[in-house]
């Protein structure tokens, strides 16, 4: 998937996927949706994916409501690091994704 946004030309072939994102929803619900945080080359964190009307892809729906969507949003890295911690994500991936881990 490819989008431009703000000038920039954001792209899943040519970025790194740093984790598939969690959703507990099941393919039908509203709910369901197919997402991954990437990394650019340049540095700068997004979200990629696909959903239902009631997912993080929703759209506004012709008449009202919503429908399903896609695409590409940008994430901070205060974001992207929230994403990766709701997805398990170890030690070792967050410094391939240029992010610190300090004790707690």
């Amino acid at each position: 998937m490819r989008r431009i946004i703000d000038g920039k030309a954001y792209d899943t072939e040519t970025a790194a996927q740093l984790c598939e994102l969690p959703c507990s929803a099941n393919p039908g619900d509203f709910a369901w949706h197919e997402s991954a945080l990437y990394r650019s080359p340049r540095g700068r964190f997004f979200i990629a994916g696909r959903g239902g009307p009631a997912s993080l892809w929703a759209e506004p729906a012709q008449g009202g409501g919503s429908t399903g969507g896609d695409g590409i949003r940008i994430v901070d890295e205060e974001e992207a690091r929230r994403w990766m911690e709701q997805a398990g994500c170890d030690e070792a991936e967050f410094a391939r994704a240029g992010l610190r881990v300090e004790e707690g």
